[in-house]
């Protein structure tokens, strides 16, 4: 698995980390409660999250797609 694709797992534990947190945090933030403001946050920095590993994962496609072009040329 490459590295990127471990950044998958940030926004599963933050999901699951919330009902733990809510009981430390505040009740209501900007005057909503608690729960709502951190999972409405955390889908908005899932999609970023997921953004970054899409550009890395293209990144590597290209280098693939670069070195396969390189090997047909060299036959």
């Amino acid at each position: 698995m490459k590295l990127a694709k471990w950044l998958a797992l940030l926004p599963v534990a933050a999901f699951f980390s919330g009902g733990w947190l809510s009981s430390v945090a505040p009740t209501f933030v900007l005057g909503m409660p608690f729960l709502m403001v951190w999972n409405v946050s955390w889908l908005v920095l899932t999609s970023l999250v997921m953004v970054v590993i899409d550009r890395a994962e293209g990144d590597l496609d290209a280098q693939d797609a670069q070195a396969a072009r390189a090997a047909g040329d060299a036959r």
